[in-house]
Order: C-alpha cells, then sequence, then structure tokens
C-alpha cells in the first residue's frame, strides 16, 4: 500500500509502545491511539521496510473500554498513548506485551516465575517530576513538553500526570509575568515534588549548593540531589522496594553489591534490613555522596561507594563469597553495558537482581544473563508509568557454581 491509501481493518492487539496492530493484504500497520477489537478505516501515512504506520479515517465499531482521554493534549503530545483506554485495560495490554516480547525473544520462563502485574494507582497524579521546554513565538513564551516531532514544544497549562502541587505551581508561575520574561529560547523548567519539600523547580539545572531533597521511601526517608535520578512513581517505588525486600528475605545475604546505585535506594533499603556490607556504585557523583550518606544514615558506619563506572565494580574486590552475595543492577534505559554484562557473566556471582526501565533492553540482557548460566526465578511487571507507553520490570536471577560461562 502507498502513502495515501485508505483501508478496512480490525485491530488485533497493541503493541509496546502503545499502537495498534493490525494486517493489511499481508502488510503490517500500525495505528496509534486504537484499542483491540477495534474496526475502522485507516489511512497510510510513512511506508518503512517492513511495516507501515497509519492514522484513523472513522471508527466503524470502537471498543467497549474506550474512554474520553480527558486532556486536552492527547493526541498531540507523545506521553500519553493510553488515556482512551481503562486503566485496567491498559494494565492487560503492558502485561500481554510483556508475553510477547519473551515469546519473541525465545524466553520461557518457568511456571510460576512471572508474577501478575502491577498496576499501580493512582493512574493520574503520581509523577513527582516533570520537565517542560521553553519556545518563543512571535512574541509568545511557550511552556510545555517537545511533541513527536522532537522539535515543535506545546504549551502545556497542566499536566494530568504530574502531583497537583506541581500543576498549583506551575499555574501560579505561569500567571507571573516575570517568570515568564525570564525564560529563554531553548531553556528547561524543571519540577520536583516532595512529601517534605513540597515543589521545588529551576532553570536548566539546579544551582549546585541547592539543599538535596528528601525523598519518602517505604522504610523511611532518602536525601538525593536535585539534579539526580529518583523514582518518579511513589507507588511503584514502592512495589519495587517490597520485591527487593522479599530478595533479602529469601537469600538473607551477608553482603550486597548495588550498581548504578543512584542516592542508594536499594543500598539503603539493605542497610535498614541490618546488612552492612555494601558496595555501591554510581556514575553521578552528587548521587554517590548521597549514597555515602544514606548509608550512614541507615546504619553503615564506613560505606563503600565509589563514584565510577558500574563494570569497573567487578574488579574492586574479588567475591570470595558468592553464595551470600546479592548483586542488584538498576541500569539506564540502554541496559547493561557489553563490558559491564562480560564482566558480571564471567564473575563467581550467583544471585542477581536486575531492574529495567526499558523492557526490550533487558530481553537483550536477558538472553546474554541465560548463556551465562543465570535462570529467571521471579519477574514481575510494574506500572511505574501509567498512561504511558512504558513499564517496569523487577527480575531475580541465580545460577548454579558449575553453570558460570567465561
Amino acid at each position: 500500500m502507498q502513502i495515501g491509501t485508505e483501508f478496512q481493518c480490525e485491530i488485533e492487539k497493541t503493541v509496546f509502545g502503545g499502537d495498534g496492530l493490525t494486517r493489511c493484504d499481508g502488510e503490517v500497520v500500525f495505528l496509534p491511539r486504537t484499542l483491540p477489537g477495534e474496526r475502522l478505516i485507516g489511512r497510510i501515512t510513512a511506508k518503512k521496510k517492513n511495516y507501515s504506520r497509519g492514522t484513523v479515517v472513522r471508527f466503524g465499531e470502537t471498543s467497549p473500554r474506550r474512554i474520553e482521554p480527558g486532556c486536552p493534549y492527547f493526541g498531540r503530545c507523545p506521553g500519553c498513548c493510553y488515556r482512551h483506554a481503562e486503566y485496567g485495560l491498559e494494565a492487560e495490554l503492558k502485561s500481554a506485551q510483556l508475553a510477547d516480547l519473551l515469546a519473541g525473544a525465545g524466553i520461557e520462563p518457568a511456571p510460576g516465575v512471572v508474577a501478575p502485574f502491577a498496576a499501580t494507582l493512582p493512574a493520574e497524579g503520581y509523577r513527582d517530576k516533570i520537565v517542560l521546554h521553553v519556545h518563543k513565538s512571535g512574541g509568545r513564551t511557550e511552556l510545555g513538553y517537545v511533541m513527536a516531532d522532537n522539535t515543535t514544544v506545546t504549551d502545556i497549562e497542566r499536566c494530568p500526570l504530574a502531583h497537583p502541587e506541581i500543576n498549583a505551581e506551575l499555574a501560579r508561575l505561569r500567571a507571573d509575568k516575570s517568570f515568564l520574561h525570564s525564560l529563554h529560547e531553548g531553556m528547561d523548567v524543571t519540577f520536583r515534588r516532595t512529601d517534605r519539600d513540597g515543589v521545588r523547580f529551576w532553570r536548566n539545572r539546579p544551582a549546585a549548593n541547592l539543599t538535596w531533597l528528601r525523598e519518602t521511601v517505604p522504610f523511611g526517608e532518602l536525601s538525593v540531589p536535585c539534579g539526580s535520578f529518583f523514582q518518579v512513581n511513589p507507588a511503584g517505588c514502592a512495589v519495587l522496594v517490597a520485591e527487593f525486600e522479599a530478595v533479602l528475605e529469601r537469600l538473607s545475604p551477608r553482603r550486597v553489591i548495588d550498581l548504578y546505585s543512584g542516592a542508594g535506594l536499594f543500598a539503603a533499603a539493605a542497610a535498614h534490613r541490618g546488612i552492612g556490607d555494601i558496595l555501591a556504585v554510581e556514575s553521578d557523583e552528587a548521587a554517590a555522596a548521597a549514597c555515602r550518606y544514606n548509608l550512614r544514615r541507615y546504619g553503615v558506619a564506613e560505606p563503600e561507594v565509589v563514584a565510577g563506572d558500574a563494570a569497573d565494580a567487578f574488579g574492586r574486590s574479588p567475591e570470595s563469597d558468592p553464595a551470600g552475595t546479592l548483586l542488584v543492577v538498576d541500569p539506564p534505559r540502554t541496559g547493561l553495558s557489553p563490558q559491564a554484562m562480560r564482566n558480571l557473566v564471567e564473575s563467581p556471582l550467583r544471585f542477581l537482581v536486575y531492574i529495567s526501565c526499558n523492557p526490550s533492553t533487558w530481553v537483550r540482557d536477558a538472553l546474554r544473563l541465560q548463556k551465562g548460566g543465570f535462570e529467571l526465578n521471579h519477574l514481575r511487571g510494574v506500572n511505574m508509568f501509567p498512561r504511558t507507553g512504558h513499564f517496569e520490570l523487577f527480575s531475580f536471577w541465580a545460577r548454579e557454581p558449575e553453570a558460570r560461562h567465561g
């Protein structure tokens, strides 16, 4: 089919990322903002080597689980792709997508390994951080999100995903002409909120001397530099901590190694449970300093925290007790680096918690872990980012000593 061709179809399923998939004359076509079972007339808008993209001309039959999006930016803003679906349906679709990703990679978990998908609540107003971008147009200041073309900025008065306190602060600032005049083309404005600190904002980067935030976590509080990473969804963060604590309960490790530790969420969770032998590695020096502070707060007198590359951590202290050591990794969206993966597989370590914000790179790394002798013992999808196309994964891996591959 050529660009501009119209066609009739029925949506088969929703794929990872949120688009509906249909087939027309044997050709795969993706259509955004559609749901399984919907019948419609579509139009081809783009041709790729193995698939096409389309748009809806008109619906013939819509899903009974379709709802009003309730956001004036839906369809323009690329952030949300499930606002037209009941939240329960979104969770079901993402759970099915996880199953498809596993099957497509040839990963066959044993019965009971894949836990029920965690649909965190609330589905809106959960984000404790948003970043808006500035565009000047005809003397008008636009402050909002970058659209799907990676160029256009749509002015955003409020974001339904942002915590209500962030939206209130945004409304206050937008009414302040002096604030709008202080913004320049290409500038970013970041809003972060915590229970203790309320809402803070800054232009571009936070000042170096800005007081650290105090983030609420299930076992207490953590201090986090304003410019450093922390989970944006408190309910999703609580699920990850609970899953990690369940592994600690199961293994009772003597030592925990936390790579890509950030401000030390999982290292501090281990310290809170009385584990004193902890190595944390984080490339962000400010976050590493906060991790060191947080570990002291939770009882580790002399924390071993390294500001550096996670791949180098395996050579720092050879593991004399692999059966008593738990490794936890929470890498960026790119997943484990090739060197980190090689070092992990070649190490004597036997127990691994792998947390991922990108199921696609997790699947890639899962195949490498299997080749290295690791077996998937537990996997749970967590809807850390409701109404968007993303979700988090928590996984626990183990291997027998003889299964180690060089």
